[in-house]
């Protein structure tokens, strides 16, 4: 998996590129716990060049969601493919998410 992180004023982007599994999972939690959040921050993590999710995947993500959230921050999805978001949907997880579309990303949180 290929992670890019990119600091703006007030967000972080987190560009995913691979697989997002049991394998991968790891080095996209330990790189977004190196991430400085201030109170209120959001976290963007574009997932347009996800191939593919299994449950490890989902449960990292998870636990970003509850790592922001406990900084009173927000993680919004985005760039969801729709066999990704089918998985999402099977698991529950839609109203646990913040998804945005790729058009609300472009404007509101330009790189």
């Amino acid at each position: 998996m290929d992670i890019k992180l990119h600091e703006k004023q007030g967000y972080y982007v987190v560009y995913l590129k691979g697989s997002l599994d049991m394998y991968t999972s790891v080095e996209l939690k330990s790189q977004t716990d190196s991430i400085p959040l201030k109170t209120g921050e959001k976290v963007i993590l574009q997932l347009n060049d996800v191939s593919y999710i299994d449950s490890s995947g989902i449960g990292v993500l998870i636990k970003i969601v509850n790592a922001v959230q406990a900084q009173s921050g927000t993680v919004h999805l985005t760039g969801i493919k729709p066999m990704i978001e089918k998985i999402f949907k099977v698991a529950g997880l839609m109203n646990f998410f913040s998804f945005i579309t790729e058009d609300e990303f472009k404007t509101k949180y330009p790189v």
